[in-house]
Formats: C-alpha cells, structure tokens, sequence
C-alpha cells in the first residue's frame, strides 16, 4: 500500500470514528441530555499537562534520592544497560495505549468499541473508547497507565534504588501528563455521563438540567 493510500484509509477510518461519535452525541441529546465540550487542545494537552505531572515527578526523583544509599546514586552502567533501557523506553509507548485498552475493556467488560491506531494529524498513538461511561469508569480507564507505569515503576525504582527504573518511572509519569489533564478536568465536571472524544484529547459530558 503506498504512503497516499495509507493516508486516505486513515482519513476515511477517522472520518468513520467521528460520524459515530456524532450519532452517539445526538442519541443522548435526543433522551434529554445536555452536552458539553470538554476536549482540550494538543498545546494546551503537552503544556498543561507537564505542569500538572512535574509534582509527581519531582517527588519520585527526591524520595528515590531520599532512599538509596549515596554509593547507589551513580551506578556503573554497561552497553547493554543503555540499550535494554532504550528498548524499554520505546516500549512503554505502546504499552500505555494497550493498558488504556485493558482499563476501558475491564470496566466496560468488553473491547467492543475500544480503538487503537495513530493520529493522522499529530502522529500521536491514541487509545479512544465508544463506550458511554460513568466517571468512576472513566477515570479508571484514563489513569491506568500513569498508575501502573508511572506511579507503580516509580515506586519499585525507590524500593529497589535501580536508576534505570527511576528513569523509566519519571518518563511514563510524563508521557501520561495528558491523561492526568484529562482526569482533573473529569473530576472537576459535574455529575453526568462521559463520552471519549475519538480524535481530540478530552471527553464530551452529557446531564440532565
């Protein structure tokens, strides 16, 4: 397939996740609720998003410093050190749409509408769920790769002292600085139900006056 053909077929399958994505909206507005755009913009996303993470991340480096014998903090590190912490960088990318995936899958108890791909515009990968969710399963869905692979590697390079997993920790805390964004705006929203946007970083709230 070559790189147009590639590109049309992604246009078409995004162009697909909208127009479902504008049936479901107007199936809940014809019930009687009301809708509210709460997308943010990508800008808004990186920037935002790294401030809201640089608190996490400053206390996983100072705890870490806190914990590990001052003759750990500068470890001898091989060729191979580096090379199995580049291959584990590159793979907690993927890795966290895929828990994105597992968290939607686990609280909505199927995979049914779950998508995985690449942004045609930004070349992000992104994980989006069609599925109409409460806030509890929503938030559980957004937070599940900076629990698990921020929050939790954080914390076994802090029992351990492993600076390459402090590394790895601090690095999937800020790739989910996103998805954190995401959660305070969730929880900060009123009562309702939530609808993931299939393109844009955010959701669709939808409640009865």
């Amino acid at each position: 397939m070559s790189r147009a053909e590639r590109r049309a077929q992604d246009e078409r399958a995004e162009k697909e996740r909208l127009a479902r994505f504008e049936s479901r909206c107007a199936a809940l507005r014809s019930r009687g609720f009301t809708q509210k755009n709460c997308t943010i913009s990508l800008l808004s996303a990186n920037v935002w998003g790294t401030a809201v993470i640089l608190p996490f991340a400053a206390a996983a480096v100072l705890l870490f410093l806190f914990f590990t014998p001052p003759r750990a903090l500068f470890p001898r590190f091989f060729a191979g050190d580096f090379f199995l912490l580049a291959a584990l960088l590159a793979a907690s990318v993927p890795a966290h749409e895929f828990l994105h995936a597992l968290a939607y899958a686990a609280v909505n108890r199927s995979f049914r509408g779950i998508r995985l791909g690449i942004l045609r515009v930004s070349a992000a990968p992104y994980c989006s769920c069609e599925a109409v969710m409460g806030r509890a399963a929503y938030l559980c869905g957004t937070l599940a790769p900076f629990l698990l692979l921020g929050v939790g590697i954080s914390v076994a390079a802090v029992l351990t002292g492993y600076v390459a997993l402090l590394v790895l920790g601090v690095f999937n805390l800020f790739a989910a600085g996103a998805d954190a964004l995401v959660a305070a705006k969730l929880l900060t929203e009123g009562g309702g139900i939530f609808l993931d946007h299939p393109v844009s970083c955010g959701f669709y709230r939808f409640y009865k006056a």
